[in-house]
């Protein structure tokens, strides 16, 4: 019995006893600036649920059937907006929680407590999930709304709740192992930001593909493929993406039975037949092992310049100076700027990040031109829609990686100067506030040329091709000038925006946080609220869809897609969209275009408005921070 107790309290010890997360659960929950983040996560939920259908539940004239249809779409809509909610709410809160404790430099002085590297790990892990989860569970009551007609379960509510909570679990484990391997810097925060987003998109793309369709699956109920002309059916990817999962709940691809996979042997026939509960016991699993991972690095980092082997061979090994070899630097006019595009000293100058998804993008881009142009994967020239969407998802996918970028350098280009305290050095420089912040968004614009170059010739090479050859185009030439010009104004903004909280903030980690949320809710707002106000008629999509940041891209780089909504009057699955006329498609595209160049003229004026405001204030901010 002994040590039965003894075993007990120290379970009970271990997590509902935590000193960590008793801390900050019963001190952090009464923050305001927690209320405010539960207010605005329900009145996004409330916002799609109204935009996603549920507006119309009470519409007169209806038959059952149909209010039962509105209230699926309105549950799949605001459902998927909840998983990509907790793919990177959690991230955030729990990759902050070791970088405010480095901050403040107090992750030394909790080393020193007698707390285990369990009890630091876990009550770092859940304290921080308890919010996560709450904000979860705040949103119950608009699921519930749509059962009020029918069409939606209990069960298939609460396995999209699983599904959350269990991509919020795995989430925040990985940023608070990758916390822990690097102690939380800001540019592991990043990465891990610009890794979910590559994961969500890439494999999610690669499951409604028909190249990953388990031939046992039963076919669907439409809405999700790539090509009309085949029916939707379950991918083996299901168990490995919250989406996919997400769309075996809602019956849009059913999973087989297990008679039917059985054949695949223990546990890939369990996984495959029930994909919700086998994406939510693999992420457990692997948040479990995050956890073993993460005892192992708590103490590291502490330990930085004791006396070990490496440490000694370090110190005793000849080393040359590379400093006379080096060959001399052409500075640009404005130093700052060449400083914040080139050198190391920058916060995304010379990183191995931007060459690396460079080389990923023109990969990925090649393979998609000679996937369409040899016939791969069903692709091809009886076929440019498909070979389009892919494309389209493709730009969306470096649009989404460049404001990561882009965001998060320029959030941490004047809160690192004020961390290493070399703040006052550049003030005491003849450089004016003009300059400086003139020179950082240079440079931060010339960090994400070469991401920008990547999809601009992958829609160069399609554009050509379709001149040259006799097929139907996969992406018009208007594409070639408009999609570039769009997403430089998108960077740019996001590069002030960055800025501006890069300024004001004194804490680098703060401002990443910041000013990531901000960018990513008002790109994904815009590109809703686009969607939704745009699909009353075509012209006025053409006219509304270019200021808005991801659907912008779709008006100009596939029209057809936009006009195949409108016609059919029904994406939820009513069936092939005949084919809009020629006069109509050039017309949208033309007027598609036009307003693509004034909305990027838009979105750089509203950056100059940003950068004269900041200019102004620059001077105030930094001393009455300097106080």
């Amino acid at each position: 019995m002994t040590a039965l107790n003894d075993i007990g309290r120290w379970l009970w010890r271990l997590l509902p006893g935590n000193p960590i997360l008793l801390r900050v659960v019963a001190v952090g929950s009464k923050r305001p600036r927690h209320l405010l983040a539960r207010v605005a996560y329900l009145v996004a939920l409330l916002a799609v649920f109204l935009l996603g259908g549920g507006l119309l539940l009470g519409g007169s004239g209806q038959t059952l059937a149909d209010l039962a249809k509105q209230a699926t779409r309105s549950f799949m809509n605001v459902s998927i907006v909840q998983l990509f909610l907790m793919s990177f709410i959690a991230p955030v809160f729990c990759a902050g929680a070791i970088t405010q404790e480095k901050d403040a430099n107090t992750y030394h002085i909790l080393l020193t407590t007698p707390l285990t590297n369990g009890q630091i790990v876990l009550g770092t892990l859940f304290s921080r999930l308890f919010f996560v989860w709450a904000l979860l569970l705040a949103g119950l009551p608009i699921f519930c709304v749509t059962m009020v007609y029918g069409g939606v379960t209990t069960a298939e509510i609460f396995e999209s709740f699983g599904l959350a909570a269990c991509t919020g679990l795995i989430t925040g484990s990985i940023a608070i192992t990758l916390s822990f391997l690097r102690i939380g810097t800001p540019r592991t925060l990043f990465a891990f930001f610009a890794g979910v987003a590559i994961y969500l998109l890439g494999v999610g793309l690669a499951g409604l593909s028909s190249g990953t369709r388990l031939p046992e699956a039963p076919p669907g109920t439409g809405g999700w493929t790539l090509s009309s002309r085949v029916p939707p059916q379950m991918s083996w990817l299901a168990p490995l993406h919250p989406l996919l999962a997400l769309l075996v709940v809602t019956g849009q691809t059913p999973a087989p039975p297990l008679s039917d996979v059985y054949h695949y042997g223990w546990p890939a026939r369990w996984l495959l037949a029930y994909p919700q509960y086998g994406y939510m016991a693999l992420t457990t699993l692997a948040s479990a092992a995050m956890v073993v991972v993460s005892l192992f690095f708590v103490r590291r980092g502490a330990r930085e310049g004791e006396n070990r082997l490496w440490n000694w061979l370090a110190r005793h090994l000849p080393r040359r100076s590379g400093e006379r070899r080096r060959k001399v630097r052409r500075v640009w006019r404005n130093p700052i700027a060449w400083r914040e595009a080139q050198t190391r000293a920058s916060a995304g100058g010379r990183s191995l990040l931007r060459p690396v998804f460079v080389v990923a993008g023109v990969l990925a881009g090649g393979t998609l031109f000679l996937g369409h142009y040899g016939g791969w994967w069903g692709l091809g020239a009886a076929n440019p829609g498909e070979t389009r969407f892919l494309l389209t998802v493709f730009v969306w996918l470096e649009l989404a990686v460049i404001l990561l970028v882009v965001t998060n350098t320029a959030a941490t280009t004047l809160t690192r100067e004020k961390e290493a305290q070399t703040m006052e050095l550049l003030l005491a420089t003849p450089l004016t506030s003009r300059y400086i912040v003139a020179g950082m968004l240079q440079g931060l614009v010339r960090l994400a040329l070469p991401l920008i170059a990547v999809p601009t010739g992958v829609i160069l090479a399609f554009a050509a091709a379709g001149l040259l050859a006799a097929s139907p185009p996969v992406a018009p030439p208007e594409a070639v000038i408009g999609v570039p010009l769009l997403m430089t104004s998108f960077a740019a903004l996001a590069a002030m925006i960055g800025l501006h909280f890069s300024l004001v903030s004194r804490k680098t980690v703060k401002a990443v946080m910041t000013a990531t949320a901000v960018v990513l809710g008002a790109a994904g707002l815009l590109s809703a609220c686009g969607a939704f106000l745009s699909d009353q008629n075509s012209l006025l999509a053409a006219v509304l869809l270019p200021f808005t940041p991801f659907p912008a891209v779709q008006a100009v780089l596939d029209p057809w897609s936009v006009l195949g909504r409108h016609v059919t009057r029904n994406a939820w699955g009513g069936g092939p969209a005949p084919a809009p006329s020629v006069a109509a498609i050039n017309s949208f595209r033309t007027v598609a275009f036009t307003f693509s160049l004034v909305g990027s003229a838009v979105y750089l004026g509203i950056t100059y408005a940003f950068h004269k405001g900041m200019v102004r204030n620059f001077d105030m901010i930094v001393r009455r921070q300097a106080l």
